[in-house]
């Protein structure tokens, strides 16, 4: 399907002329439309290439596939930008002035346009213009881990390290790299996670922005995490820390200070754990946005549960889950919502418990992490085991 502004952009026409010449074709049932969407059928679709290749010239063709290329990466990158506050690299054409009035817009479009954006990103990678190609995968990554689905951008995100490589362009390319790390990472493949951050890291060099390191010592900080190597998760961390601008970049901060919370109960030191996540929830504190708060909360619900602090927990993660859901950061809400099933199922509330777990399994399955038949297969357990994409995350 297509907007009027993506038919404007393929044609190089003004907004209401492609909305006139859509509204024509829609009255002539050429068309399928929807809300501000139109659908060619497919023997029209089939009719339109052939025209275009018989009427117009390979460079015509060329320069309004790159008109449509550059509306879709405009607005992807408007939309990563309200939805995440970390600095990404500078996107390679100009960006119009806001076009989403928030974040929730911001996603609505995503989620429409998901299919295209997928389209056009694998359309400019395999096009003679690396550096939106580039662009559109790099922009792909914030939303779309939002929703769930950046698991499925591995080979996008592989083809398009090969493309910085080819042109030396060391900060996208090591941009990339810790996408493709954390891709990876929430895979549960957890060595080629830590090699892929671990190239990203001499890209980052490469680039001269060794503080952009940051984000892969956190990541790596994160694995270690995970696979139970606490005193590396934690060294990896107070390096990212150490590197960091607490004042200029506060938000980065607090996500380091929240995922060594993690550490912190896991070694035992629940009074700790439990101290820094309280910290990340005071007011005033500089979580950032909403998602950023969610994810707080729901980190102290979990030093709550290890803690034995049942009744606290409780309370952390149904703050955690409406902070998540008003966010639209659904992966998050699905991992606080199972554990949040989890310690409900420790205090007997078995009802409670179940539907917690039906809503994050449900979240999992709209992210295509779990198929419907695992998602029976789990809830159709007298005590569900944690669904793997659960395990594969703090």
């Amino acid at each position: 399907t297509h907007t009027p502004a993506a038919t404007a952009a393929l044609t190089g026409w003004p907004r209401h002329r492609a909305e006139a010449a859509l509204e024509r074709l829609q009255d002539a049932r050429l068309l399928e439309a929807g809300f501000d969407r139109y659908q060619l059928h497919d023997l029209v679709g089939l009719y339109a290439r052939e025209q275009a290749h018989q009427d117009s010239s390979e460079e015509e063709r060329g320069t309004a596939v790159r008109r449509a290329l550059h509306h879709y990466l405009t607005t992807l990158w408007m939309a990563s930008t309200i939805l995440n506050t970390d600095p990404v690299p500078r996107c390679p054409v100009e960006l119009p002035d806001t076009i989403f009035k928030d974040a929730a817009e911001a996603e609505r479009w995503i989620q429409d346009e998901r299919d295209n954006l997928l389209a056009a990103t694998q359309q400019a990678l395999a096009g003679p213009d690396p550096a939106t190609a580039i662009g559109l995968a790099i922009g792909l990554h914030w939303p779309f881990c939002y929703q769930g689905w950046h698991t499925q951008l591995a080979e996008i995100y592989a083809h398009a390290i090969e493309a910085a490589d080819r042109i030396a362009a060391w900060e996208d390319k090591a941009q990339l790299g810790s996408f493709l790390g954390w891709v990876y990472r929430d895979q549960g493949r957890y060595d080629a996670a830590i090699a892929q951050l671990e190239t990203a890291l001499t890209d980052w060099d490469r680039a001269g922005l060794p503080r952009r390191k940051i984000g892969v010592l956190n990541n790596l900080g994160v694995i270690n995490t995970i696979v139970g190597r606490l005193d590396e998760a934690l060294a990896y961390l107070e390096s990212a820390l150490e590197l960091n601008d607490a004042a200029e970049r506060p938000g980065a901060t607090a996500t380091i200070r929240n995922n060594r919370v993690h550490v912190y109960y896991r070694q035992g030191r629940f009074d700790e754990a439990i101290a820094e996540a309280r910290r990340l929830v005071e007011p005033g504190s500089k979580t950032g946005p909403l998602a950023d708060a969610g994810i707080a909360f729901g980190s102290l619900g979990d030093a709550y549960r290890h803690a034995g602090r049942l009744s606290e927990a409780v309370e952390s993660y149904t703050t955690a889950v409406r902070l998540l859901r008003e966010s639209g950061y659904r992966l998050k809400e699905a991992v606080s919502r199972w554990w949040f099933g989890t310690t409900l199922h420790d205090l007997e509330q078995h009802g409670e418990a179940r539907e917690q777990w039906a809503d994050s399994v449900r979240l999992l399955c709209d992210a295509r992490l779990l198929t419907p038949r695992e998602a029976t297969e789990i809830l159709g357990q007298a005590l569900p085991e944690t669904p793997q994409p659960i395990k594969n995350m703090l």
